[in-house]
């Protein structure tokens, strides 16, 4: 009986050793996993069309929650003596839309100017003309969503103080919907919206517009989805519209 009991207590403290051994081993794997997709690697990106290539490849990392722009630390140092983002974002002031998440670059991969209805002036062409002919930005994107509420303020007429002359600049894109409905009313205007500031951003800088000939830059319009987080672009035909 005694000997049976000295077995049964060696089996146990052996299962014990085992198992915190494997453990080990599943904890030590799955720190090793995660340094892996946590390690900063900068984008090489040279063209226009790799910086097309690269957001819409970050917006379905983000959209399929597999971001790989995590490591703020790496990110941080990466950065500390200069910057040269490959893009630059005019976009909405909605909180819902932090554009480093929503095409997964972090920090340092680009510039991001944002006011409501994400409308151009004087200081937002400056900041891209400086993103772009200065600091090396390959491509503008023109960055709006639904259920915006400075489309729906300028759809609705609202006035306040300054936001009036803001909502007045939108005001040109209200596109109504044909059979009345005011949520496909807003994301038309919405999206008009993001053509005629591209429009805009053309006929006022000829900075950019050069480097656009010389074949150095692109821009495109893109809308954000708040309910799924998917960005659809200019390109995308059925979907834009």
């Amino acid at each position: 009986m005694t000997k049976l009991k000295c077995l049964f207590a060696i089996t146990v403290i052996l299962v014990g050793i085992a198992s915190c051994y494997n453990n080990k081993l599943v904890h030590k794997e799955a720190d090793a996993k995660k340094t892996s997709i946590n390690t900063y690697t900068a984008p090489q990106i040279n063209t226009p069309d790799e910086a097309i290539a690269e957001i819409k490849a970050g917006n379905e990392r983000y959209v399929n929650h597999k971001l790989i722009n995590t490591n703020v630390k790496e990110m941080i140092e990466h950065t500390s003596d200069d910057q040269h983002p490959f893009v630059a974002v005019l976009g909405c002031i909605d909180s819902r839309i932090p554009a480093e998440m929503v095409f997964d670059q972090g920090i340092g991969n680009m510039f991001v100017a944002r006011v409501a209805g994400n409308v151009e002036d004087a200081y937002i062409l400056g900041s891209l003309e400086y993103a772009t002919k200065v600091k090396g930005a390959k491509l503008i994107v023109v960055l709006g969503h639904n259920k915006c509420g400075a489309v729906n303020g300028a759809i609705d007429g609202v006035e306040l103080g300054n936001l009036t002359a803001l909502l007045n600049q939108i005001k040109p894109a209200i596109t109504p919907d044909s059979n009345g409905n005011k949520m496909r009313t807003a994301n038309n205007t919405g999206r008009r919206n993001v053509q005629l500031t591209m429009e805009r951003i053309h006929q006022k800088s000829p900075v950019m517009n050069e480097l656009m000939k010389e074949g150095k830059l692109k821009m495109i319009g893109a809308y954000y989805d708040v309910t799924s987080g998917k960005i659809y672009y200019e390109d995308d035909l059925g979907k834009w519209w």
